[in-house]
């Protein structure tokens, strides 16, 4: 397995992986190619965007993307998506990811990697393991309002 930036002609591919990833189980979500493909495509357009995926035979099977945010005169990234085939999960494909990412980050002086995943899901325990904290007292809300 080779891991390795992601570049943007990697974006629509990484739309098609997404997708399969995301509306298979646990997560049974109802992606379509066009709405991963234009998330994918803002994160990679984000400032100074991070990103790596591993490929298997120049296919993608994992993904990990990430935008450079700041708090209190620290930088860190921001983990937007990070995604692995369901062939390859549970085989250290994503804490390699995750490791190629922190090598970058720290060369740009980069010390902390923040995100949000679901409470109760096997991704919580994932990161937990790799030396995520969880923060209880942080409670993600969101606003929908009519155009």
């Amino acid at each position: 397995m080779k891991i390795r930036k992601i570049r943007k002609d990697d974006v629509l591919q990484l739309a098609d992986l997404f997708v399969s990833v995301f509306n298979g189980p646990p997560w049974s979500q109802a992606w379509k190619k066009e709405w991963a493909h234009e998330r994918l495509s803002i994160i990679f357009n984000s400032y100074r965007f991070y990103g790596c995926l591993a490929e298997e035979d120049d296919q993608p099977v994992a993904a990990v993307l990430s935008r450079l945010g700041s708090f209190k005169g620290e930088l860190e990234l921001e983990i937007m998506e990070n995604f692995v085939m369901r062939e390859e999960q549970r085989k250290g494909v994503g804490a390699a990811l995750l490791n190629e990412l922190k090598s970058y980050a720290k060369a740009d002086g980069i010390r902390c990697f923040v995100l949000q995943t679901g409470r109760d899901t096997f991704a919580k325990q994932f990161y937990l393991k790799y030396g995520f904290k969880a923060h209880e007292d942080n409670l993600f809300m969101s606003h929908e309002f009519m155009l």
